[in-house]
């Protein structure tokens, strides 16, 4: 399921660009950067650990307008990342290897200097994930394939016609999505310097013409999706079961401007993983499959690239027994982390829609990919389709 996720953005936005090909190879622009800094610690039990430091060689090409959404985004650059990294700790890390399609955003006001912002999400590989026997100080990293996300801002100045040096600050995360504990996850804010070179770059007008703003209506969607993941803590336990999580979600949407498509709506997800335990510790003598759903009312922004969607909700819980009782059961203090975990949600995921949202405003199908996260702690990776009437 993570390593999809990547897969399917990188396909998509070079899809999306595929009928500028006459211009990528004057287009090329390969960047060389190296990211310093200390993983962040986010938990009491945490190991020892030094400054980590993460190369990067970032293949992209200058988008030209061919597409609307280039010129929306005023011309961005489209790439994959491959990343290594020394973590701090080679007995408890090792090392990680990253993939990680990305955009990148510059500003035109010179010629000379100037500032660029680079967001990415892939996948990432480690070589030393949690093991109970040869490895249980890793409480960061619980499988060796993960989710590898990443932003930065940088600044940038023209060395020559076809090199740039640039440096700036990052911040770099990895999470398995709950799938596998322990999952903790690595956050690392980061400094970076590097420098950008551009091969053979024409000079050639950027393609602009008067947009074409997609229907503003308001429309509705019906989802199904599917999740997985182990039940407990970000920590433990660990070795047990994966439980399926079914979601049904249904919202509306409107478009503001070219870029932009907000949702609100609700989520119902059943827990398998709430109902087993229902019914091994005797917790709710009556409806446990009711006290297994958890409902959710949520706002939405969707960043629209093409036929790609970048998609960002937060909800609130509007039923959630299961939970509840669960620390209770757990004797977990009351506290302002327990209270948002309880009725906060976050999701980030990617949509694909197989046909060019500009064109069609209604009956569009769609697939994605999505993390979900009470209050920042991941929950489940999940994959969904939906259907827009």
């Amino acid at each position: 399921m993570k390593v999809f996720f990547p897969i399917l953005l990188f396909i998509s936005l070079t899809g999306a660009a595929k009928t500028d090909s006459s211009s990528v190879k004057s287009n090329l622009v390969f960047e060389y950067a190296a990211y310093r800094g200390k993983i962040t610690q986010i938990f009491p039990t945490f190991p020892q650990r030094d400054a980590a430091l993460i190369q990067e060689l970032n293949i992209s090409f200058q988008t030209r307008g061919k597409q609307q959404w280039h010129q929306s985004y005023h011309f961005p650059q489209v790439g994959v990342a491959f990343l290594f990294g020394y973590l701090g700790n080679n007995e408890v890390f090792g090392h990680n290897v990253g993939l990680v399609p990305n955009l990148t955003f510059n500003s035109t006001r010179s010629t000379k200097w100037g500032t660029q912002l680079n967001a990415g999400m892939g996948f990432a590989w480690f070589d030393k994930p949690f093991d109970p026997i040869t490895n249980p100080e890793n409480n960061l990293i619980g499988s060796s394939i993960t989710n590898m996300s990443f932003v930065k801002l940088n600044l940038w100045a023209k060395l020559s016609p076809t090199l740039t040096l640039k440096g700036g600050v990052a911040a770099i995360h990895c999470s398995n999505g709950h799938y596998t504990l322990p999952n903790l996850g690595i956050n690392l804010p980061s400094v970076s310097l590097g420098l950008k070179y551009y091969p053979s770059l024409k000079k050639t007008l950027y393609r602009r013409d008067t947009l074409v703003l997609p229907s503003n209506k308001v429309l509705f969607t019906a989802m199904l999706g599917l999740g997985r993941h182990e039940f407990g803590s970000s920590t433990k336990p660990t070795g047990g079961p994966k439980y399926m999580i079914y979601q049904g979600a249904f919202y509306f949407s409107k478009r503001f401007r070219y870029v932009s498509n907000v949702h609100a709506g609700m989520f119902l997800n059943y827990y398998s993983g709430y109902y087993d335990y229902t019914v091994n510790h005797e917790v709710f003598p009556k409806h446990r499959q009711l006290k297994a759903m958890v409902a959710t009312a949520f706002l939405g922004h969707e960043f629209m690239i093409g036929r790609v969607g970048l998609v960002a909700q937060a909800g609130i819980n509007v039923y959630n027994p299961f939970f509840k009782e669960f620390k209770k059961i757990e004797q977990a203090k009351a506290s302002f982390e327990l209270f948002s975990k309880t009725y906060i949600v976050n999701k980030l995921g990617i949509q694909y829609y197989f046909s060019d949202p500009t064109q069609t405003t209604q009956r569009r199908l769609f697939a994605g990919i999505f993390i979900k996260a009470n209050f920042g702690q991941a929950d489940f990776a999940e994959v969904a389709a939906g259907y827009t009437f």
